[in-house]
């Protein structure tokens, strides 16, 4: 899989945006009220995270960790909406955009199985192989 460097940055981003915010949020005086809150941002930036060192190695596996980390930022996204601070508001922006990322991260691993099984061209490396063969035989 090529890697886009904007979805790397998003996801980089979007974890060390919610890193932050989860250790300004445990300075509350209300900490209570914001325990779901902390708790999702710590697991989002620990998805988001976890998904960039694995998309950016090209692993099989960065599209299964990113069908997760969706669903994690959809309900950090929510859990943000529930406040109305300009931090939160960022959170918000920061996890839709890290949501788009990760569904372009699934497109392309779409694409790529596509394009593996169905393959538009030959590819050229096949014709190499056949001459090579065809050489070291003679």
């Amino acid at each position: 899989m090529n890697w886009k460097k904007n979805i790397y940055d998003s996801l980089t981003g979007c974890a060390a945006l919610c890193d932050e915010t989860a250790t300004n949020a445990s300075r509350q005086a209300d900490i209570e009220n914001w325990y779901r809150y902390i708790f999702l941002n710590l697991d989002c930036a620990d998805l988001c995270r976890q998904v960039a060192m694995l998309y950016v190695r090209g692993s099989e596996n960065t599209r299964l960790l990113a069908k997760t980390c969706i669903e994690v930022c959809e309900k950090c996204a929510e859990e943000a909406a529930n406040f109305n601070t300009p931090e939160t508001q960022q959170v918000y922006a920061m996890c839709q955009q890290t949501i788009r990322s990760c569904v372009n991260i699934l497109d392309m691993s779409h694409q790529q199985t596509l394009d593996s099984t169905n393959p538009g061209t030959t590819p050229s490396s096949l014709f190499y192989g056949i001459d090579l063969r065809e050489t070291l035989y003679n």
